[in-house]
């Protein structure tokens, strides 16, 4: 036990402000604006790979808010007219598209290209390719929106930082609460991840270099937070399965990738009661 002068030595010493974190270092990154360029570099990810999978897009405030009738009723109408959909780029949301592999980053500007690369669609559609972002069911959502594309093999970040720090991310809420990428790169990584240009203007004709590294960032943070966190729990031998964390989006609608049956946020050793957390059923 510590005697008491240390005691309080140790409180004084717990309680000081502790020094501010570094700001994640921007990666190597390339940056693409032709159609040709980017079906070049997206054809070089091949199946088996893992991806950081990040999307910036315009900020439309002023989109009326649906209830979930309406949203069923819409979804409803855009399946019955697939066969005459066609993108219409003045309504796409989605600006930016980044990636990221172990080699490097891809900020590819759909704004600027205004066409779909076939290798973009082939990547998100291909089930033995792993898609990674600590927000991919929006991701999937928007992709859909924009492009009726569906995603395939899409894992979601802050599930998998739940699973890996069961006791120190979210403790006490339901294993479905997801963080955010902030927050996982900052207790996975102990990087800062600011967040200023979340909103910026990503159909503006000509991005700032500022805007081009917060992409790029992203990307490449979210797959190195993914690494980091398997090794963890490898090193930890404990059984994971990755559909706990991993589904497909289809048709706007996150389903098993097995099965085809409706996905829900579910870890057999998680407690339904959330203070008990993930030990319980262990």
């Amino acid at each position: 036990m510590l005697r008491p002068s240390k005691q309080l030595d140790h409180i004084l010493e717990s309680t000081q402000p502790q020094p501010p974190l570094q700001a994640y270092p921007t990666p190597d990154f390339i940056y693409v604006v032709s159609l040709e360029e980017a079906n070049f570099h997206l054809a070089k990810i091949q199946d088996g790979s893992t991806i950081g999978f990040d999307l910036e897009s315009v900020n439309k405030p002023d989109r009326p808010k649906l209830s979930k009738a309406e949203k069923r009723a819409v979804l409803a109408s855009q399946k019955r007219d697939m066969a005459n959909f066609v993108i219409d780029w003045n309504d796409v949301d989605i600006c930016l598209a980044q990636i990221a592999t172990d080699g490097t980053v891809l900020v590819i500007n759909f704004h600027a290209i205004k066409e779909l690369p076939t290798e973009f669609v082939r990547i998100c559609q291909s089930p033995d390719i792993v898609k990674v972002s600590a927000g991919i069911f929006s991701d999937g959502q928007r992709l859909w929106d924009s492009f009726r594309l569906d995603l395939y093999s899409a894992a979601s970040l802050g599930l998998v930082a739940r699973l890996a720090y069961p006791s120190e991310i979210y403790t006490g809420r339901p294993y479905g609460n997801e963080p955010g990428l902030a927050l996982t790169v900052m207790h996975v990584l102990n990087f800062e991840l600011p967040k200023e240009l979340q909103m910026s203007e990503w159909n503006a004709e000509t991005l700032s270099d500022a805007q081009k590294n917060y992409a790029a960032v992203d990307a490449h943070a979210t797959l190195q937070a993914y690494q980091t966190m398997q090794n963890l729990i490898q090193s930890r031998g404990v059984p994971i399965e990755d559909n706990w964390y991993m589904f497909d989006i289809v048709e706007r609608t996150r389903v098993e990738r097995r099965t085809g049956m409706a996905w829900k946020a579910n870890c057999r050793w998680w407690s339904p009661v959330p203070s008990e957390g993930f030990e319980a059923f262990r």
